[in-house]
């Protein structure tokens, strides 16, 4: 036997796609079985009732169809195995992971005879998910194999050094804390613990509740196993981009292991919301198991691939510059952004005075402040984290510490997961699970959507991206009234318009250094001329908006004078850069568009306070 891979028929590559879907369906068939409670609706095994057909009751025939897509899947993975063998004998890549999943089936219909044998206890349900997880591992391995060029030789005995199998480390920690979320998922469900704790994120509305029961423990482990994996992904899928971003392949399956991950875990929250209604419960179990099974996939081609990838598109271990704690903590605070961060602390803090009508609880407005700095903060970190392979390419950002060696890409991804972490932990805690919620939704726009995917997709990478920025307001109001209303809209829809002629305002500055780095930037693609249009077309959009209010009588008319006192020099320069574009003119608007939000927002606050 060898590892090298020959070229597999197209209906052998079809087969393990086959396979691979029906086991999935085959899981979410049991996880509908328990979540309805007919796990023993079959008492016996291998028949039902002593009978070959089942009697006409739900929970029989449910434990028969289940039975019946388990028999199928067995007899897909024997025809993988026979035609393995008869066709790819000598490579080991294949034909082990093809008689493996038939002996993983095997165990799977022993297992499940066990459960039924032992009334359902809870172990042997665990057991019977790890062995289900395995037998989907192996023929989505298996699929891998049979989809990958033949070129592709490696295996993880011949990863070569350093980067790559710092990267191969990355990728066990997530299937290890994956494996784990799966197991507590599991126990919650065998242990019935599933509405021990009714409400969500939060548990009988605290987050560690007095005189917690069984059931709540359980549930809780579950909950931060959730926060923990995200993290964990989040590293997976950031590290990916960053240093694989040519190997599409590799991309795109961490990719949707990440989005997977995020539906799965709305419909957690959707499922105890509902009452753990059944087709809810078992979708959620299938979700997980399909994020299980991109992971596996993103693994498979990275072990088989590895030597043939380049180098990480970023070194990953240059050694950090030598500097005291004190230059060190500096350098962390830097890489937050803190002008970035003022500037949207001031929109959450307006916000929060003008749901309240006045002056919000101070230990709120703190509190709220708090995690906005850390979520602000992290997502600036995960910014620079990702985007440090063209920071080094712009003058403006060539001396950032991820650029300069004063902090290792390791030590800013660790920074950027543990804000984000900490802003989450903070809202849930002393604020409202919504404002949490949006909060952490800016992170992941911010980052994902937009650093990862707008910015260096398209020249409408500041259009639509500038929803991320609108957030902090949405944060500040929910977490004084807790719901949204058209008051939150509005805050949201200045910074959505206002957003655009800032930024174009410094892209037209360096629009060289965009050029060189290769960001589709609205002045790199369409040039000058348009991009100052716009820039003039978006101040009108904005400040007719920040008119609206006085006409729908929602705020007075002191804050209908400032508004206008700001909106016609934001307008007039906006016009001047239009007719005759020069850069002073444009470092005039980018400087004037950070003061004016700041103001405005301001001027609000204190007109919805005192009239």
């Amino acid at each position: 036997m060898n590892d090298d891979l020959p070229v597999t028929s197209q209906s052998f590559r079809k087969l393990t796609i086959v396979a691979s879907a029906w086991i999935l369906l085959l899981m979410f068939a049991g996880a509908v079985m328990r979540a309805t409670g007919s796990g023993l609706g079959c008492p016996d095994w291998p028949l039902c009732y002593d009978q070959l057909i089942p009697p006409a009751q739900f929970g029989a025939w449910l434990g028969f169809l289940h039975r019946l897509i388990a028999g199928i899947a067995l007899l897909l993975c024997v025809s993988l195995a026979g035609w393995a063998w008869r066709n790819y004998r000598a490579y080991r890549l294949i034909l082990v992971p093809a008689f493996g999943a038939v002996a993983l089936a095997l165990l799977q219909a022993l297992l499940g005879a066990v459960s039924i044998w032992s009334q359902v206890q809870y172990l042997s349900v665990i057991v019977h998910l790890l062995a289900g997880l395995a037998y989907l591992s192996a023929t989505l391995f298996l699929a891998t194999v049979a989809h990958l060029p033949a070129k592709y030789v490696t295996t993880a005995r011949r990863l070569a050094a350093g980067n790559h199998r710092d990267y191969v480390r990355y990728l066990w920690l997530a299937l290890a804390s994956t494996l784990l979320l799966l197991l507590t998922g599991t126990v919650v469900t065998s242990t019935g613990s599933g509405l021990a704790c009714p409400d969500w994120p939060l548990c009988g509305g605290e987050i560690f509740p007095a005189g917690a029961s069984v059931g709540m423990v359980i549930n809780l482990i579950h909950r931060f196993s959730v926060v923990a994996v995200g993290v964990v992904l989040a590293g997976v899928v950031l590290k990916t981009r960053r240093q694989y971003n040519s190997y599409r392949p590799l991309v795109n399956w961490t990719t949707a292991m990440g989005v997977l991950f995020l539906v799965q875990v709305a419909l957690g929250g959707l499922n105890v919301l509902l009452q753990m209604p059944a087709v809810v419960n078992a979708l959620h179990l299938l979700l997980a198991a399909a994020t299980w099974g991109a992971l596996v996939i993103a693994t498979s081609l990275f072990y088989l691939t590895a030597n043939t990838l380049p180098a990480p598109a970023v070194a990953e271990t240059a050694e950090p510059q030598a500097i005291t704690g004190r230059q060190k903590a500096a350098v962390y605070f830097k890489l937050t952004k803190p002008w970035i961060m003022i500037l949207l602390l001031v929109t959450t803090a307006g916000a929060m005075f003008i749901a309240a009508k006045g002056v919000p609880s101070i230990s709120l407005m703190l509190y709220t402040l708090l995690g906005g700095a850390l979520a602000a903060g992290g997502a600036s970190v995960l910014n620079s984290y990702v985007d440090s392979d063209i920071d080094q390419m712009m003058s403006r950002t060539s001396r950032r510490p991820t650029v300069t060696g004063l902090v290792t890409p390791e030590e800013t991804l660790f920074f950027g997961l543990a804000l984000s972490t900490m802003s989450f932990l903070v809202f849930v805690l002393f604020v409202n699970t919504l404002s949490a919620a949006l909060s952490t939704l800016g992170i992941i726009y911010y980052v994902f959507f937009y650093t990862l995917y707008l910015k260096r997709a398209t020249m409408h990478n500041i259009i639509i991206g500038g929803a991320a920025g609108a957030i902090p307001p949405l944060v500040g109001w929910t977490a004084v009234t807790g719901s949204f209303d058209l008051g939150a809209l509005y805050l949201f829809a200045i910074i959505f318009f206002w957003t655009p002629p800032h930024t174009w305002a410094l892209a037209l500055l360096v629009k060289k250094d965009y050029a060189r780095a290769r960001v589709p930037m609205l002045p790199v693609v369409a040039g000058e001329r348009e991009t100052t249009y716009q820039i003039f077309l978006y101040s009108i959009l904005l400040v007719t908006l920040t008119v609206l209010p006085f006409t729908f009588n929602m705020l007075s008319w002191v804050y209908l004078v400032a508004a206008l006192i700001l909106g016609i020099p934001f307008i007039y320069l906006a016009w001047q850069l239009w007719r005759n574009y020069n850069k002073s003119v444009s470092k005039r608007l980018y400087k004037f568009s950070q003061a004016y939000l700041a103001l405005l927002f301001v001027v609000m606050a204190v007109d919805r306070t005192l009239f």
